[in-house]
């Protein structure tokens, strides 16, 4: 990997910030050659692009910047203020984890690196939707970890970890991030280095918690190993981390104003997320209640449950086949993690009360049932999302699957992305 500050589109991002507002030179930066290439003081913009994207940097250019009105503890502190002025919902919650008050104090006191300030000026001047994303998962994060009664002295650690999970991002290709944009199964390898990006660009700095790096590392781990980039599983991944993954995953379902969907989330996942973490948002976001968007037109039921259905008996036949090959569903084998997940997908699928050999009988049911039927729609989206993250994992451990029944993946994978709507 590079070293954190060589991202072009991280120094786009900066030297564009340039033209707007003054980004200047904390020192002298060299090229790793020796080769002087801007002086201390030099204003820094759009103009230097080239040269600090040609050459190797001899240190990571966000350690070597300073910008004015930079985003420090006092801005971070007015900003998330302003968040829970705005928005009730978060503000409910942090009144139910505790003290309210803790999170502006604490916040109004973290001790944030020169580096660290530079970075959340950058995203919140250049990647706007991302710094509010990590301002709000910050409050579900801090709110979770405090209700569930973490140490006064280690929520510094757990506010830092979440305003800087998202830091690799920025070292990705913006287009990849598009929510419009279908990412292909090569760019989705550049999503999954972004934690290990975090974690580099933190661990060495003065002064940050190893236990904030550590989460910023595994914030996309899942407890049964479904996860990137170590697929980490159980207690391998640290309490802090299992916060700040719980928090940041909310967040998104919570953008949307969609508390059953939530709810349901956390069912169809639960192997997937700590209980204690799932069970603390749970409980402090009780007395929200937000009805279902019936704005959008929604997909018909019949035709989502005749896809799942056909997509598990494609799965039964696929599964005979690579039975047959010797010790295939084995821990060690390359195709046991699509045994394990598939068996869960079908537990989980039970579990929601769906027949998947009796579809008629359960529509029925459901039919004149308002709220059943909202639940299974529910069920249905969220079912949706676990079927594209095991195609992404599919895609993500496609070498150690290489000849593998290739026929019969293809076609399964194609079930798995015809899925989500």
């Amino acid at each position: 990997m590079n070293i954190p500050g060589e991202s072009p589109h991280f120094v786009r991002a900066v030297t564009e910030m340039g033209d707007t507002r003054e980004v200047i030179a904390s020192e002298d930066i060299y090229a790793s050659n020796g080769t002087k290439l801007l002086a201390k003081g030099a204003r820094i913009d759009s103009k230097q692009f080239e040269k600090l994207t040609r050459y190797k940097l001899s240190a990571p250019l966000d350690q070597v910047l300073s910008s004015d009105k930079a985003v420090d503890a006092a801005t971070l502190a007015i900003e998330l203020d302003r968040i829970l002025e705005q928005e009730a919902v978060y503000r409910q919650l942090l009144a139910r984890a505790g003290d309210p008050r803790q999170l502006k104090h604490c916040t109004a006191n973290l001790r944030l690196h020169a580096t660290i300030e530079l970075r959340l000026t950058v995203m919140s001047d250049k990647h706007p939707e991302v710094f509010g994303h990590t301002l709000r998962t910050a409050i579900i994060a801090f709110a979770c970890a405090q209700r569930m009664g973490v140490p006064a002295g280690e929520l510094p650690a757990v506010l830092l970890a979440a305003l800087c999970h998202d830091f690799g991002e920025m070292h990705t290709d913006p287009r990849i991030l598009d929510q419009s944009h279908q990412v292909t199964a090569e760019e989705r390898r550049f999503v999954h280095v972004h934690p290990v990006t975090g974690y580099v660009l933190l661990k060495d700095l003065k002064d940050f918690p190893l236990a904030a790096a550590r989460a910023v590392l595994q914030h996309h781990e899942r407890l049964d190993g479904s996860g990137y980039p170590y697929g980490l599983r159980g207690a391998q991944v640290d309490r802090m981390a299992r916060i700040v993954a719980a928090a940041d995953v909310a967040e998104t379902v919570m953008r949307r104003l969609d508390m059953q969907r939530l709810e349901m989330l956390y069912r169809i996942n639960k192997q997937r997320f700590d209980s204690e973490v799932a069970a603390t948002l749970r409980d402090l976001l009780q007395l929200q209640s937000t009805q279902p968007d019936d704005s959008a037109p929604a997909l018909d039921p019949a035709v989502r449950l005749t896809h799942l259905s056909e997509l598990l008996h494609a799965w039964f036949a696929l599964k005979a086949l690579l039975e047959q090959r010797p010790q295939a569903d084995a821990p060690a084998s390359p195709m046991a993690f699509l045994f394990d997940r598939m068996a869960s997908i079908r537990s989980l699928v039970l579990q929601a009360g769906f027949n998947p050999d009796n579809i008629t009988s359960m529509l029925a049911m459901v039919q004149d049932d308002a709220a059943v039927l909202a639940e299974l729609r529910a069920m249905l989206d969220e079912m949706d999302w676990l079927l594209a993250d095991l195609a992404n994992e599919i895609d993500r451990r496609s070498p150690a699957l290489d000849g593998l029944s290739a026929g019969a993946m293809k076609g399964l994978m194609q079930q798995l992305r015809a899925e989500v709507h």
